[in-house]
């Protein structure tokens, strides 16, 4: 009998208290002692509901952790925060260097530039003041170039003196060191196509394979006999020593608009979105506007109104776009609130799905429900499947009265994560050595460190953090062990035309036909292709069909089969494919993830009233089971359940086996025990307990007749006591503590959780 039942059909697959209601004595984390398996903790203690993660198969966006570069006390002005992301190395490890700047002069064309800055070295997660550029420059675009140069640009261009052949200059900044120090210089704006009354700078330069850096702005004038506010591109063939006008972006269209974001897409193609010209821009009112260009922006298609995920606003402020390695673009906004939105396949021809990551405002009435935050926002990338956004909680003076100018800003992580469950972290077990890559690159110098052979799987799509390689053209991985693998992520040369086939092998000697040939293509992002499912402990990758070459692997992603490693899943969330969680979340702090990995599952139990748990479906019901997982006992508590699931003739989902599995501290093991239905009985043990923060493998195979338990390699026992009698088994259940009540500082870990039938 099982304490347990499910049934097909059932709202969520919510577990439900079974018939059997058992009395059973105290607890403590003692092995002898007993309890309750049913018990539901203090009666007036409702229990939160179970929850389902979502589908592995399928992509998803959520914002994590907010933290604060900036947050003085009232009345000190800073807001509309610009930043950027550099990758550099430190301790071996590709990272990325933030560099956070915002405003602190009021919101007024008067009002002197005057800027504060901070700088996050790995990754953004600490800033410290950042001082090497002057306070009038704004940062408002900023790009790092393939000679390893930063440059960057003033929002607000210079009016030159008479005597100069142009009305105009683009005050700019370039560092040779990784922004540790600038040089300057006023750049002329040559006129060459209209003469427009003003020009902003703004948000994205983007620099082409022959050189040429494109620069987004606005301005306000004539072209083509029409006056308004025009979204424009510059252009610089030297190096941003001087800048062309390239086109109009929203010409011959009927909108006026200025603020424009600028990316290149997957397809690679250059995405354009607008912010809207209004002649009383409290509230917006105008859509954003989106349009395309083929040529890299000598000519756009016919503009056309964005269009929001379900649910998110159409018009706001201050677009920014991001195309993540993993080939997710995702786009910033704000005003109202501050949104981030996703174009899962890169191209931005549709927006999939949005998340509102900060809102803040005194009221919903027309005008108040656009105040609080000014909307105004940055994103910069982070890693193949994460960005920083940024933004702040009051704008200065304007827009943030009722809250007494408490002005702060603000980054949060974004997750857009592909499809896939089973990611190898290949970054941290190349770095541990457990896995080992191979073939003849350019070597890193001064200028880039990132570029080596490590930075085909470093998590970065920038040109140079890649595996640029020599005339052999050839990258192998050796993993750790054997595989199944049926997923693999691959971006060539970043805008550069490649090529590549993929083999696989066991033993490194004897290799299959190419599992992937790409023909020739340009990258910007990874693509991803699924495999039938094939063993490999080697991966190698060569030059391709097609007639192109291969010169570089900027990024790899592989994917094993029935496997669920958490590293592509969002932190903080529910992880994805497991079902009837309650307190399961996605961990990559305190406790070092197993088998040299980021991030693992933690069952986080607090509650007195409930027991953390989550159930992990098996990929392929069969007759027996293999279970295999990396277990972190970080405050034992009183153990781990774990049932062995199931289906009955019926069709219900049941119990087949229930297990303990706890420390026994005064003989100093692991002690595993079987419920018979009326207590608990002792199966075996190992030993020694290992001390917190250290990770044991366990493995738990399944017959219809017996469940045996091994740890570390050693069998701790074989127990036949089954519960219910199944057609197929189905997965298995994790639960924190013998008793609700049994909490205590309670944190269990797992990681690398593989199903499959017995062998």
């Amino acid at each position: 009998m099982s304490w347990f039942r499910r049934t097909p059909g059932s709202s969520n697959g919510r577990w439900g208290l079974g018939a059997l209601a058992l009395a059973l004595l105290a607890v403590g984390i003692v092995i002898g002692s007993a309890l309750t398996p049913g018990s539901s903790g203090p009666a007036s203690a409702a229990p939160p509901p179970l929850i389902d993660g979502a589908p592995g198969d399928e992509p998803s966006l959520s914002a994590g952790a907010m933290w604060y570069p900036w947050a003085p006390g009232p009345g000190e002005l800073g807001a509309n925060p610009q930043a950027f992301s550099i990758d550099h190395v430190v301790d071996g490890r590709t990272v990325k260097k933030v560099v956070a700047s915002w405003n602190r002069n009021e919101d007024s064309p008067n009002a002197p530039l005057v800027n504060t800055r901070a700088v996050g070295e790995e990754n953004g997660q600490v800033f410290v003041p950042y001082d090497a550029l002057p306070q009038e420059y704004t940062m408002a675009a900023t790009t790092r170039l393939r000679d390893g140069t930063v440059l960057t640009s003033n929002f607000v261009p210079r009016s030159l003196t008479p005597s100069t052949p142009n009305r105009f200059g683009i005050m700019m900044a370039s560092s040779t060191d990784l922004a540790g120090s600038w040089t300057t210089w006023t750049a002329p704006l040559v006129e060459n196509k209209w003469r427009l009354n003003w020009y902003r700078v703004h948000r994205d330069l983007i620099e082409l394979a022959d050189g040429t850096i494109l620069m987004g702005a606005y301005g306000q004038g004539n072209i083509g006999g029409v006056t308004k506010e025009y979204s424009l591109v510059f252009e610089s063939s030297d190096g941003g020593q001087t800048f062309r006008q390239r086109s109009a972006v929203n010409a011959g269209s009927q909108y006026g608009t200025n603020e424009l974001g600028l990316s290149r897409t997957s397809d690679g193609r250059l995405i354009a979105v607008m912010r809207g010209a209004e002649s009383v821009p409290r509230p917006p009112a105008m859509p954003l506007t989106v349009t395309f260009s083929d040529d890299d922006g000598l000519t756009w298609e016919p503009l056309q109104p964005y269009v929001p995920p379900e649910g998110f606003p159409n018009n706001g402020i201050m677009p920014k776009l991001v195309l993540q390695a993993n080939g997710q673009l995702l786009m910033t906004y704000g005003r109202p609130d501050n949104n981030v939105v996703v174009s899962r396949d890169g191209t931005g021809q549709t927006w999939d799905a949005g998340e509102m990551i900060y809102s803040r405002h005194p009221g919903d009435d027309p005008l108040r429900r656009w105040q609080g935050s000014s909307g105004n926002m940055d994103l910069v990338a982070l890693n193949n499947a994460s960005s920083l956004a940024f933004g702040d909680t009051c704008h200065n003076i304007w827009f943030c009265r009722e809250y007494g100018h408490d002005n702060k800003v603000w980054t949060r992580k974004v997750d857009a994560i592909a499809p896939g469950v089973g990611k190898l972290d290949l970054a941290t077990k190349v770095e541990a050595g457990t896995a080992v890559l191979t073939g003849a690159v350019v070597p890193a110098d001064a200028r880039f460190a990132e570029q080596r052979i490590e930075g085909a799987v470093d998590g970065s799509s920038e040109y140079r953090s890649a595996a640029r390689l020599t005339d052999a053209q050839t990258l192998t991985v050796e993993l750790d062990r054997v595989y199944t693998l049926e997923r693999i992520g691959l971006m060539l040369a970043r805008g550069e035309e490649n090529s590549a086939r993929v083999q696989v092998s066991e033993d490194g000697r004897r290799w299959s036909r190419p599992v992937l040939d790409t023909g020739a293509r340009t990258d910007y992002a990874m693509t991803y292709t699924d495999l039938e499912p094939v063993r490999a402990r080697y991966v190698r990758i060569n030059r391709g069909s097609g007639g192109a070459p291969l010169t570089a692997v900027t990024e790899l992603e592989l994917y094993a089969a029935d496997l669920l490693t958490f590293e592509n899943d969002a932190v903080s969330e529910v992880p994805r494919t497991l079902t009837d969680t309650r307190y399961a979340f996605v961990v990559n702090t305190i406790v070092d993830s197993y088998d040299h990995s980021a991030t693992h599952m933690a069952l986080v139990d607090a509650d007195m009233g409930a027991r953390a748990g989550a159930t992990f479906p098996a990929p392929r019901p069969a007759a027996s089971q293999h279970v295999s997982f990396g277990f972190e006992g970080y405050g034992y508590g009183s153990g781990a359940l774990w049932d062995v699931l199931g289906t009955n003739a019926d069709g219900e989902e049941v119990a087949a086996f229930r297990l303990h599995f706890a420390p026994d501290w005064t003989a100093n093991k692991m002690k595993l025990r079987a419920w018979d239905g009326d207590s608990w009985v002792d199966v075996g043990s190992a030993g020694p307990v290992p001390a917190n923060r250290t990770w044991m493998t366990v493995t738990i195979d399944s017959t219809g007749a017996e469940t045996t338990v091994s740890l570390n390699g050693t069998v701790m026992g074989t127990t036949s006591l089954a519960l219910a009698d199944v057609e197929e088994f189905t997965g298995f259940r994790a639960e924190t503590g013998l008793a609700p009540e049994d909490v205590g500082n309670m944190e269990h870990a797992y990681d690398d959780v593989l199903i499959t039938p017995l062998d």
